[in-house]
Parts: C-alpha cells; sequence; structure tokens
C-alpha cells in the first residue's frame, strides 16, 4: 500500500466526512473516500509485476467490525478502545471497474465522546491505515509494509463540541511539526509541481439537531433551514490557507 501514495496525489483522491448529531447528543460519523481514478493511473505506471504484488487484481468487496480486532490491539488504550470498537469499515475494490471505496462508520453516545474519537481517529497509530490493516483479518498484516494514513489532513484539527456547539480548529503544534512529516512534505512537493492537476477534495458535511443560530467559517456554508453546514476544501489548501478548514457552529 505504501506504493500508492504517490499515484494518490498524482491524482484523484475524495475523502467525505458526514456527521450527523441527534437531539440528546448522540449520533453518527461517517467518512467515505473514493480512489477509483487512482486504478488508471496505477495500471499505466506500475509494472504487471508490482501490481500482482500490490494484490489488487481481484474484485474485493467485504465488511469489518472493528471489535473484532480493536480489543485485542497493543497500542490502544482502553479509553480509545471503547471509543473506536463499534465502528465498521466497508471497502469494495474492482480494478476491472476503476473501484476503489471506502466507508468507515462510527457511532458515538455525546458529543463529548465524538470529540475524543474523532481524535483518536485522526492519529497516526489509530487512523485509516490501521483500520484497513483490520480488513485483510487477522493475523492478516505480517510482513506487510505500514499503511499510509489518507486522511492525514484531518489529523492537524482538533474538533471541539458540547451540547449546542462543534467547530474543528487547527492544531496549531501539530501543524508546525508538518515538516517533519514525510508524507506531508511529498504532499506538498506534487503540489509545487502542479497544483491545479491533483483532484483531492476534503468535504465536511454536519447534521445539527435544531437549526444553526450562529456559524462562522472561510468556506462554510448552512442550507436552507439552517440545519446543514458543508465545506467544501481542497486538500492542498493545508499548506497556504488551514483556515479554509476550521468552522464553527451553535444551535
Amino acid at each position: 500500500m505504501a506504493l500508492l501514495i504517490p499515484l494518490i496525489f498524482s491524482g484523484c483522491l475524495e475523502i467525505n466526512e458526514d456527521i450527523s448529531v441527534a437531539k440528546n447528543g448522540s449520533g453518527k460519523y461517517d467518512m467515505k473516500m473514493d480512489m477509483g481514478q487512482m486504478f488508471e493511473m496505477m495500471q499505466s505506471f506500475m509494472p504487471a509485476e508490482e501490481l500482482e504484488k500490490a494484490d489488487l487484481d481481484h474484485p474485493r468487496d467485504t465488511t469489518v467490525l472493528l471489535k473484532d480486532y480493536i480489543d485485542t490491539a497493543s497500542n490502544l488504550t482502553a479509553e480509545k478502545k471503547a471509543l473506536l470498537r463499534d465502528g465498521s469499515v466497508h471497502l469494495k475494490m474492482n480494478m476491472a471497474e476503476k473501484i476503489f471505496n471506502i466507508d468507515m462508520k462510527y457511532p458515538f453516545t455525546t458529543l463529548d465522546n465524538f470529540q475524543k474519537m474523532y481524535a483518536s481517529i485522526g492519529e497516526s497509530a489509530t487512523g485509516f491505515g490501521d483500520m484497513l490493516k483490520g480488513l485483510n483479518g487477522p493475523g492478516g498484516t505480517e510482513g506487510q509494509a505500514e499503511q499510509p494514513n489518507l486522511n492525514k489532513i484531518g489529523s492537524y484539527f482538533d474538533i471541539v463540541s458540547d451540547k449546542s456547539s462543534i467547530s474543528r480548529k487547527l492544531n496549531k503544534i501539530k501543524y508546525a511539526a508538518m515538516a517533519n512529516d514525510s508524507m506531508m512534505e511529498q504532499m506538498r512537493g506534487m503540489s509545487s509541481m502542479g497544483g491545479g492537476m491533483l483532484d483531492l477534495k476534503l468535504n465536511m458535511t454536519v447534521h445539527l439537531p435544531s437549526a444553526a443560530k450562529k456559524i462562522s467559517g472561510v468556506k462554510a456554508k448552512l442550507s436552507e433551514d439552517k440545519k446543514t453546514v458543508t465545506l467544501n476544501n481542497n486538500m492542498l489548501d493545508i499548506f497556504e490557507h488551514p483556515e479554509n478548514f476550521e468552522f464553527s457552529v451553535q444551535f
């Protein structure tokens, strides 16, 4: 999977984050990734033996319940296990049909738990890379290269939420350390060589339990009924305009 990083950053990747909040503060977080166009580039640039080694030539359509392996994970605290164990990952992949979709779902009981859960997902140790390993089943990851965290952008922001507000704020300490992240530096290099050719979307939608009373954010848009907030961004804006990813809404 490590071989896919430059290919992903050379073409199209779309990540859609969807947050739904009920009146009692419970809800669900859904993150969908669409990397279908990547297959066409892989078939054009990667040697046949590399494609075969990557084991991507047969279709997959499978769902993994995180509780089946997360309880035995040695790199997670008891609190993080409790926050993430009810999640699931659905993978649908078909190289012939150019389909590569990943759908991750996480329910939460309170907005405070959602805040903690979002932070856990964004951390490199418990982010997308580790979750993807579970798709191979128990014992199926031995000898594999470390998986990239494709939602790395999200790890530079904190979700702050309570019973009447949700906001996403830049974590200045993590952002200042970005230069030490090899994956982000590779992304920055691809950006400087031709940012206009890269279609790397990071969108967020927030469904509120009641009409918004106040909203802020450069890219934040409110629906007519004031119950849905949307933000559409290009991931490359993280380098020059991180404020584009920030928002705050009170309801």
